[in-house]
């Protein structure tokens, strides 16, 4: 082959390789956008309606759930109204108990009360009529002492009987002779007082003698003993009693 030829039709090393595209004709172009919008558009309506009926189911479950806890929560206030008539019921149960119970505790303490008081004038009428000792005579029933306001001011009662017989009057004087410790020394108090008039006696069948006396200040009473002297062949009497220890607080002055 000739020179000229061989270098005509020889391959350039330094040739580019030319790549070919085919070109799509525009009505291919539109039929491929058109699937593609078709497509996108169908999948955004399935999207859509998907979201729909979820969010349709989802409303009718909220509701299924509202209306339970609805019915839950009345179900509850009717319980708890239940409960709540009932704790009234048994307040008022119990009120009423209690006022009862403490009517009745006032009455049994009151019928006690009685109880002891009327045995206490059947002991004390018993002394007088028939005596257990079953001696006659002139006796010291009983001796009361109570604080009668500041001071060392007290109250006596000294009640007296004739015991079994009753042919005549017991005429008399009576007196208290207080023993104690008075700036640590023994001391004697008389009531009445030397200078003052003395306790009257006169009884056939009992006598309530009462009055009044002070301390002095500083004045720590033990005892109390009374004396009665009578008169007509009656033997005196004498009784002694013990300081009421409910005074304690009062002993000092």
């Amino acid at each position: 082959m000739p020179l000229s030829l061989r270098r005509i039709f020889q391959p350039n090393k330094t040739t580019s390789l030319v790549v070919v595209k085919r070109q799509l004709l525009p009505r291919t172009k539109l039929l491929i956008v058109g699937a593609v919008s078709v497509a996108v558009v169908g999948a955004a309506v399935f999207v859509y309606e998907h979201g729909l009926s979820m969010a349709g189911f989802e409303r009718a479950l909220a509701a299924r759930l509202q209306q339970r806890i609805e019915g839950e929560n009345g179900q509850l206030r009717d319980e708890n109204e239940q409960l709540h008539d009932a704790l009234a019921r048994a307040e008022r149960t119990i009120q009423m108990d209690q006022t009862a119970y403490q009517d009745l505790d006032k009455s049994l303490q009151t019928s006690a009360q009685e109880i002891v008081k009327l045995r206490e004038e059947l002991n004390f009428y018993r002394n007088i009529i028939s005596p257990a000792d079953k001696k006659a005579g002139l006796r010291v029933q009983s001796l009361d002492i109570q604080p009668a306001g500041s001071g060392n001011v007290y109250r006596y009662k000294l009640v007296l009987i004739q015991a079994l017989k009753h042919d005549y009057s017991i005429y008399g004087t009576a007196n208290l002779e207080i023993s104690g410790l008075q700036s640590g020394d023994s001391a004697v108090i008389k009531v009445p007082a030397a200078n003052e008039r003395p306790i009257q006696v006169n009884l056939k069948y009992f006598q309530d003698i009462e009055g009044k006396f002070q301390l002095p200040r500083g004045f720590r009473p033990r005892s109390i003993k009374i004396n009665v002297m009578t008169g007509g062949g009656v033997q005196p009497v004498e009784a002694v009693y013990d300081w009421p220890q409910r005074n304690a607080s009062d002993e000092s002055g």
